[in-house]
């Protein structure tokens, strides 16, 4: 009886730190700097970086009415100019220009994070394929990937409190990673793009190397994805300085709260800045009666009691039937 008593303490304390607290993705521009003139008006605003990456784009047709109205933001095709609300999809950093954005609750190095990731910046880079022109009509089961992509530079640094900074001087630099933004599952026995989101808040694998997605066709590199919808992910136990980051009393491990993104020597496009999710973590808790911890409450929880029959535990199950915190599909 003790260990699910612990359990439903610790799931409560969850539930009830994550009320107000439940975007995977940034939230608020805290402040920028440098010059956003000079570009089309499409990417002057820094409030293009918050909330999730952009999945389907409108196209400007007075500058090109031969263009699609509008189009899935794919590997091969990036976002830009307007998302499907017509909000603009992209901000553009030209070099000196930077935009510090920051989470509505705190980026915690998780030990469950995948591939030990805790972050992931999302640009507008694509892979050069071996058409020059792409749509959503384009059959990508032929179409081949050369293993290169169009990129730009963002450096990041984050922050725990907004004040002391901490940098990956030396990269990974945004928006010029080897996994350009893949907003939506392609069906390749039909040839034909599903509805299906790819998972934003999960990294692709950093051991693939560009000889991986070289004469491959794009529909392998989605593939090799696994589910990803892409982006430049970060460690952040790869800062130097990573002890001086603040620990986190809930959790006991460092964490972030605040990401700047600065235009590096070419300078870049940034969409979106999300936290790498995992089963328990601070935006995704164990629910009520997830007694096996896997975030959802079903048999497997019934099977795990079995035995040993509660009525506290019962009716947890019964109350929160089927609620899902994570990894729900």
């Amino acid at each position: 009886m003790k260990r699910f008593f612990i359990t439903i303490l610790f799931v409560f304390c969850a539930a009830s730190q994550i009320a107000a607290q439940n975007s995977d993705f940034a939230t608020e521009v805290v402040a920028y700097g440098g010059s956003f003139s000079g570009m089309l008006n499409y990417y002057k605003d820094p409030n293009a970086a918050l909330g999730p990456p952009t999945t389907f784009c409108k196209n400007d047709r007075t500058l090109d009415p031969n263009l699609p109205e509008t189009f899935r933001v794919k590997l091969i095709e990036p976002a830009y100019y307007l998302d499907i609300n017509d909000k603009k999809a992209v901000v553009t950093l030209k070099p000196g220009s930077w935009i510090i954005v920051k989470f509505d609750h705190p980026v915690i190095d998780y030990p469950d994070n995948l591939y030990g990731m805790d972050f992931i910046v999302f640009g507008n880079s694509w892979f050069i394929a071996s058409a020059d022109k792409v749509g959503d009509e384009t059959n990508i089961n032929s179409l081949i990937l050369t293993g290169s992509i169009y990129p730009g530079q963002v450096k990041v640094s984050v922050s725990s409190d907004g004040n002391n900074w901490f940098g990956f001087n030396d990269g990974p630099f945004a928006d010029c990673n080897l996994f350009p933004t893949q907003a939506y599952q392609w069906d390749a026995n039909n040839a034909i793009w599903t509805d299906e989101p790819m998972d934003f808040t999960k990294p692709v694998d950093p051991n693939l190397s560009w000889n991986d997605f070289a004469n491959i066709s794009a529909a392998q590199g989605i593939e090799l994805y696994n589910g990803s919808g892409g982006g430049t992910a970060y460690d952040l136990q790869r800062l130097d300085n990573y002890e001086n980051l603040a620990t986190d009393p809930n959790s006991g491990h460092r964490y972030i709260q605040y990401v700047k993104l600065e235009g590096d020597d070419i300078g870049g496009q940034i969409d979106a800045v999300s936290d790498v999710a995992a089963c328990g973590d601070l935006t995704h808790p164990y629910p009520l009666g997830d007694f096996n911890m896997d975030c959802r409450v079903d048999f497997k929880d019934i099977a795990e009691i079995s035995g040993q029959w509660f009525l506290n535990d019962i009716s947890d199950i019964t109350a929160n039937w089927l609620d899902c915190t994570y990894d729900c599909e």
